[in-house]
């Protein structure tokens, strides 16, 4: 079984270097890869053109015409005067004869129809009154069979006078039309009721459809004439003198109520009705032809708005780019595309090679420090990756905000980068991280100098605000020192160049938004990172300082020696590691944490007896043994139950490294009767050893501290041999062999730890009487 286990367990561990020896490197080039790859694209798509300047960028050298080309309108140019010459074309309108010619064959059917129900009512009525006063049976049998006839020869006519849209002509209106008097007297004249009432109809409709009747209201003509073709002839008209619809039916209701005035007002509503149904729009928008003609009108728009011939010199050397030049050099460009010298695919392709090489020599510069200076991030894929992805999103977002939004370069967020880079890693890595990534996106810009100078030095500030982040509020610091330094540097460019105020405070104004939101935004961003890539930040660490943590508040409470003992380390670790230029917020926190495994058996801790018996002196020392390096194991057990981040967890195991529990080991050795019998192993912390500086500060600390208590009277001379025979002691152990502290270092650790030591043990003056009160010896200290 023995043997089945080491096997597995060699198994394993061939897994995880095979998985470090080859897959680590791959997955490692392939992040880097794609950093180039993306960057590469992010340029922007055709400035491949070697004389892509912008505006108020001073030139290198004369630019001469290699030949005449045409001075381009820019697309928006291009596109208003589109727009405004299609705007201009009238809409097209057909009138169409045949709309009138078919109302008035309907009325004339209508009114034919009309006259013979009248006629037929007529006759119907006249043969029922025959038959109520004929006597004879047999005539009047005939009249009932005619009565039969003249009935449906009206029900049929109805029904024909309905599919002409009519209506119900039992009701209403319709029953006193066709039960009125033929004749009637209007003023002297005696007038036929019918025909007055049908030629009235036809005139209001003649005099409407004669006017014209659009089938789209005026309102919606955004031309101020329309074009109108009558009988294959094309006048241009107002469109205000033709009716809409609606004005159709207001002005034939309005003749209709002057011409019927004398009449039944029955007689209007139906003519009204029967007129309305009737109006339909003669006048008809053509949208094939006008669309036609503003094709026409939008392609001759001419796309020039000069020229500029051979050997013609564009702008002299050491000269400032206006607009009016730089619209020289994009046609210039343009033309050279039209010509296809810059849109072959040999040319793209040694173009896109160029972008990534030149992206290549940039971030060589950036991972080239890494991979010397901090090992340690170039081989965690993990950190490596947030890397990149700081760098992509930055590149990407100066990409769309000046080349698709086309704001102004000063929105771009790059602060966020500087504050990223300082919280999570540090401030030399920022500053060379903002060197790499300002570089980029300049060139990205078109090589635009001032924009790198005022981010870099942007971007120092920024860095410098959060470079030792203790309280969150530092950040709205950040806010006051970013927006102060784009304004310092704008007004310093845009002074040279004797800017206008409006370009000036759209500048200023899209800066001043920069750097109001960057770190609001950085700090959001930290929360997310942190929970992505299990990163720990000084503000996560800020918060475990609190003594009201769960855990601290646990040992302050069940192991108060412990926990008095972990400040005072804390206190030696934060001088130190401040010394040295190491982190001394994490020294501070890591100390604070670094025995929370002795809560679970305070008592066998001799800080935590409280001059109570010592529960030891029972024991083997064997036992006593595994009893004290039991709490890292209990440390590290914690530390996973209340979340600790790893790099505060680490202190745990780290503080004593494989050191000997030499008072027991020694104590073993005199009690045991055979020294070969006592097992070093089992007085030998589990480790690992520290491997960082703030791991290494804290084993000296700790060790420090728990020794100068028993110096009885401390001097300085006295606690500087203490701590340099600890030091020596843990470089013999090879305690220190894995840690990246230096001698001198060490020298310096020392230093400051002295002063801390010293003025912890310090002893103050004795109070007249205190001994009697305290009924202390004479000779007692």
């Amino acid at each position: 079984m023995a043997a089945k286990s080491t096997s597995g367990k060699s198994t394993t561990v061939d897994k995880v270097q095979r998985y470090k020896r080859i897959w680590l490197p791959i997955t490692r080039v392939t992040t880097i890869a794609t950093i180039l790859l993306a960057t590469a694209i992010f340029f922007p798509k055709g400035r491949v053109f070697q004389f892509h300047y912008q505006v108020d960028q001073i030139t290198t050298e004369p630019i001469i015409a290699p030949f005449d080309y045409d001075i381009l309108k820019t697309d928006a140019e291009l596109n208003r005067d589109r727009e405004a010459r299609v705007a201009a074309v009238p809409y097209v309108f057909e009138w169409q004869t045949d709309v009138q010619e078919s109302a008035d064959s309907v009325l004339t059917r209508l009114q034919a129809e009309l006259s013979l129900l009248r006629e037929y009512m007529s006759d119907y009525n006249l043969r029922l009154k025959s038959s109520l006063i004929e006597e004879d049976s047999l005539t009047a049998d005939s009249l009932y069979v005619l009565l039969k006839e003249d009935s449906l020869r009206i029900e049929m006519k109805r029904k024909d006078l309905t599919t002409l849209g009519m209506g119900n002509l039992r009701e209403g209106e319709w029953l006193y039309f066709l039960n009125m008097d033929e004749q009637e007297i209007v003023g002297e004249d005696t007038v036929n009721v019918a025909q007055y009432f049908f030629s009235g109809i036809r005139r209001a409709l003649n005099q409407t459809f004669q006017t014209g009747i659009l089938n789209r209201s005026p309102d919606d003509i955004p031309t101020p004439t329309i074009s109108v073709i009558v009988r294959g002839k094309e006048i241009d008209q107002n469109p205000g003198v033709y009716f809409s619809v609606e004005e159709a039916t207001a002005n034939i209701s309005s003749i209709l109520n002057d011409l019927l005035a004398d009449f039944d007002p029955r007689l209007n509503t139906l003519a009204n009705t029967i007129a309305t149904s009737l109006v339909k729009p003669n006048v008809i928008f053509d949208n094939e032809l006008t669309q036609e003609r503003q094709m026409v009108a939008r392609n001759s728009v001419p796309i020039a708005i000069g020229k500029v011939f051979e050997n013609e010199k564009i702008v002299d050397a050491n000269t400032r780019i206006t607009p009016e030049i730089k619209r020289k050099l994009d046609s210039l460009e343009r033309e050279y595309e039209r010509r296809g010298q810059l849109t072959t695919s040999t040319t793209q392709t040694m173009t896109f090679i160029g972008r990534i090489l030149l992206s290549a020599v940039v971030l060589f510069f950036f991972f080239a420090y890494l991979f010397t200076y901090r090992p340690n991030i170039y081989h965690d894929i993990k950190l490596l990756i947030l890397v990149c992805l700081i760098f992509l999103i930055h590149i990407a977002l100066a990409y769309y905000f000046v080349y698709v939004l086309h704001w102004s370069e000063y929105v771009i967020p790059m602060t966020i980068a500087a504050m990223l880079f300082t919280i999570i890693f540090d401030g030399r890595i920022a500053f060379i991280a903002m060197v790499t990534l300002t570089l980029l996106v300049g060139i990205i810009l078109s090589n635009n100098l001032p924009f790198v100078i005022a981010n870099l030095f942007v971007a120092s500030l920024a860095v410098y605000t959060v470079r030792r982040l203790r309280e969150r509020t530092q950040l709205l610091w950040s806010i006051v020192a970013i927006i102060a330094g784009y304004v310092f540097v704008i007004l310093t460019f845009e002074l040279i160049k004797f800017s206008d105020w409006a370009t000036l405070l759209d500048k200023i104004l899209f800066a001043s938004t920069n750097g109001f939101l960057s770190p609001l935004l950085t700090y959001g961003l930290l929360i997310v990172i942190e929970k992505t890539f299990k990163i720990t930040t000084n503000l996560t660490l800020l918060e475990l300082l609190d003594f009201n943590h769960k855990l601290l508040n646990h040992l302050a409470m069940n192991a108060p020696g412990t926990f008095k003992h972990s400040v005072d380390v804390g206190n030696l670790a934060v001088a130190a590691a401040d010394a040295i230029g190491a982190n001394s917020l994490l020294a501070r926190v890591g100390a604070y944490y670094h025995d929370v495994g002795k809560v679970t058996k305070p008592t066998y801790f001799i800080e935590n007896q409280l001059g109570g018996e010592n529960k030891h002196s029972k024991l083997a020392p064997r036992l006593s043994a595994m009893i004290i390096t039991s709490h890292v194991k209990d440390g590290i057990r914690m530390a996973k139950e209340y979340k600790l981040p790893q790099v505060v967890a680490d202190f745990i195991p780290m503080h004593h490294g494989r050191s000997r529990v030499e008072y027991f080991y020694q104590q073993a050795l005199n009690q045991a009767e055979n020294t070969q019998e006592v097992n070093e192993e089992d007085y030998r912390y589990p480790g690992p050893r520290p491997n960082t500086k703030e791991t290494g500060i804290l084993m000296i600390a700790e060790a420090v501290e728990a020794a100068s208590r028993s110096v009885s009277s401390p001097t300085p001379h006295r606690i500087e041999t203490l701590i340099d025979s600890i030091i020596e002691t843990r470089i013999k152990d090879g305690d220190l062999d894995e840690c990246p502290l230096t001698f001198r270092e060490l020298t310096t650790v020392k230093d400051a730890m002295i002063p801390v030591l010293l003025g912890s043990l310090h002893k103050r003056i004795e109070y007249p009487g205190q001994r009697e009160k305290l009924h202390m010896r004479p000779d007692e200290a």
